[in-house]
């Protein structure tokens, strides 16, 4: 079948007189969590990560995914006649350059890539003297027949009960930014800005709490909305007040424009899909590029949303523990990794406002474990044994809080080597999370010190530190992150970032701890930041090599295993109860 398609996709570029095409994955409003009717990259190649890009040329086609998705890319690309590459700018560039000739056509699909992101591709080609073309008609849906339709929830209310902040005056709030860089708009092209900025919620994406949505906000804090008419359910248009124009017909955008007489606008060009502003360009507006000043908001919560995430992460917490108490009978009786999804999934959906997951459970098993974004199936689920070791990566929604955690547990006997893997990847979460840093700090400057013992014994891990969560939207959120690349982004009191460290062993196992940790100002020490862990589960005391602990590590994990203890146990039966009390004994 996927020869069929890649023989199906080359006539089309024929036609269409190109010699190559970029397919990425995401959508128009780049999103990283997409509807299945989006999932171009996964129809084309059978990859299913959440990051990738694919070259498709006439003659020749590759797969580029990042360390995260090396093995899975191996395994899910089989015998396809796709090579698979290592995603990084300089690598896309090189192996097209090496495919294509001068007065040769790259095309694109402009609504599904930024300009950003295009820019040292364009750069490359330039100098080679290959064209980057964008198309009209994107090549892949003129072929793929079955393709789902477009989503269509209703969007509703989120109350304010649980934003803490009405929507008029978070519009205000921002607008007062556009009257400061004299700007008479600003586009706002991620369904969770909109979400965030008119208090909404929706159900168009797989674990994302949105509707697929566009705005316009003026510098008068009035705004309008480009929503699909089906997603304007009951209560919807009382909730958004009467500045706020709903539109059901996201072509109208450009006449808007033209009729409200916009001639500056501010974009995020990181965001916006490049059509966008190419047509935005033709119409003469001027466009002020920087960083859209609702994500920066978004990303510090308010008091309403830290207590909503306390909360969400105590109901979280005992559902875990219900899981993991339940977990060596389960293994015992025939657990496999597919059915240990199933099983933690029933805990969290018997606990109050559960809404789904925040993304696929990672239930990874030996070697499973070691695929860093593993997504298990009927085909890969593997028995699990009482021995060996199993890594669970799971989030959950509430209406108060998302929620994402990490636990690698030892199922029996397991590998020697590992006692030391896990314990240095928990020095580094120890490290984080008892870390203090002054004020205008970025996550880039702290990421070192979660990887110092691991550096130390000549070990590493390809993924970031920590990512933005969201206050019941996006368990990925941005801008604020943990990791070697630079983002210029500073932590501030109120961000969620996960605090998650590992390390993985290729064909043997994996190991993350992870926590979620909220900024917060330092009592002691006027200038300086903190952070302080909202995750409420214990961390496995088996796999811990107790000498390389230092007395400040050991002391913070008792004292983090007593409020787990305290927190949880009035939360959860007997049984449960009964297995907490012996996984936070002290060491």
């Amino acid at each position: 079948m996927s020869e069929e398609r890649l023989e199906a996709l080359r006539e089309g570029l024929r036609q269409q007189g190109i010699e190559a095409f970029l397919v990425p994955r995401t959508d128009e409003y780049q999103n990283e969590s997409i509807p299945p009717g989006e999932e171009r990259l996964s129809w084309v190649t059978g990859f299913t990560g959440s990051a990738g890009m694919a070259v498709i040329g006439l003659k020749a086609a590759a797969l580029f995914v990042d360390g995260r998705y090396t093995l899975q890319g191996q395994q899910q690309l089989g015998d396809r006649p796709i090579a698979l590459e290592n995603l990084d700018s300089d690598g896309i560039a090189n192996w097209i350059c090496d495919q294509l000739h001068e007065g040769q056509t790259l095309g694109y699909d402009p609504r599904l890539h930024t300009e950003p992101g295009l820019a040292l591709l364009q750069g490359y080609l330039a100098e080679r003297s290959i064209t980057l073309r964008p198309l009209e008609e994107n090549p892949i849906d003129a072929i793929w027949t079955d393709r789902p339709a477009a989503p269509s929830g209703t969007a509703r209310p989120h109350p304010f009960a649980f934003n803490g902040e009405h929507s008029r005056d978070k519009r205000l709030r921002i607008a007062a930014q556009l009257t400061e860089k004299c700007v008479d708009a600003l586009w706002l092209p991620s369904p969770e800005n909109c979400a965030w900025l008119f208090n909404i919620r929706g159900e168009d994406i797989p674990h994302l709490p949105v509707a697929l949505a566009n705005a316009v906000l003026y510098r008068d804090g009035s705004a309008t909305l480009y929503l699909s008419a089906e997603a304007v359910g009951e209560g919807l248009l009382e909730h958004l007040d009467r500045e706020v124009t709903v539109v059901s017909d996201k072509r109208l955008l450009l006449s808007d424009l033209r009729r409200r007489h916009i001639r500056k606008i501010w974009v995020d060009p990181q965001i916006s899909n490049c059509w966008i502003l190419q047509q935005l360009r033709a119409l003469d507006i001027q466009l002020v590029q920087e960083r859209d000043p609702v994500s920066g908001a978004k990303a510090c919560k308010n008091a309403v949303e830290l207590a909503g995430a306390r909360s969400a992460h105590e109901r979280d917490g005992a559902a875990l523990c219900e899981f993991l108490a339940a977990l060596p009978e389960a293994v015992d009786t025939g657990l496999d990794e597919l059915s240990a999804v199933k099983l933690l999934y029933s805990k969290r959906a018997a606990r109050e406002g559960f809404r789904g997951n925040s993304f696929d459970t990672i239930s990874g098993y030996g070697p499973n474990g070691a695929i860093v974004h593993y997504r298990v199936s009927p085909e890969s689920s593997l028995p699990m044994k009482p021995e060996g070791i199993y890594l669970c990566d799971s989030g959950a929604q509430y209406p108060d809080g998302t929620t994402d955690v990490t636990r690698t547990l030892a199922l029996g006997d397991f590998p020697a080597p590992a006692r030391e893997h896990f314990t240095r990847v928990l020095k580094g979460h120890i490290a984080i999370a008892t870390l203090r840093f002054p004020q205008g700090t970025c996550g880039e400057q702290i990421d070192a010190i979660a990887r110092r013992s691991l550096w130390e014994a000549g070990l590493d891990y390809a993924h970031g530190t920590g990512h933005g969560v969201g206050s019941y939207l996006s368990v990925h959120e941005g801008p604020q992150r943990i990791g070697k690349v630079a983002t210029g982004v500073a932590l501030q009191p109120g961000m969620i970032l996960s605090n998650e460290p590992g390390f993985y062993l290729t064909g043997q196992y994996g190991i993350r701890i992870e926590n979620l940790v909220y900024v917060k100002e330092s009592g002691e020490y006027p200038g300086f930041l903190e952070f302080e862990t909202l995750t409420l589960v214990p961390i496995d005391r088996v796999l811990i090599d107790t000498d390389l602990l230092a007395t400040r590590e050991r002391d913070w994990l008792n004292r983090y295993h007593q409020r787990v203890r305290q927190v949880i146990t009035p939360l959860v039966d007997q049984h449960t109860a009964n297995w907490l009390r012996a996984a936070t004994e002290p060491l």
